[in-house]
């Protein structure tokens, strides 16, 4: 589903002015669709442990927190491309394989 969106945000040969204007809206879409589902998770986990609902407060801080962290993700994931392309001496074929280890990795781990 966000595979497109993956590719493009982790391409180390665009600006970061080029990756946020080219992939403002799937960024967007992306930030809330995860912010809704990891909000979601923490309210079934909360339900399944004490029997109730985070309230109202939390849930309003915890999707405030959630929308920082998912959209500045997107920033410092292309820096974290950027160290790793350079670290790779610009080799594009080493990064990608760095990279789509790395992302798979955490995607199994989450």
């Amino acid at each position: 589903m966000f595979t497109e969106l993956y590719l493009n945000t982790t391409n180390p040969k665009t600006t970061l002015l080029q990756m946020m204007q080219q992939n403002i809206g799937s960024i967007m879409i992306s930030v809330l669709f995860h912010t809704f589902v990891y909000a979601a998770a923490a309210n079934i986990a909360s339900h399944i442990f004490t029997g109730k609902y985070l309230s109202v407060g939390i849930n309003t801080k915890l999707l405030a927190i959630l929308l920082f962290i998912m959209f500045f993700g997107y920033i410092g994931r292309y820096y974290h491309v950027q160290d790793v392309y350079n670290a790779y001496g610009r080799n594009m074929e080493k990064t990608r394989n760095h990279l789509d280890r790395l992302y798979i990795g955490w995607i199994f781990i989450g």
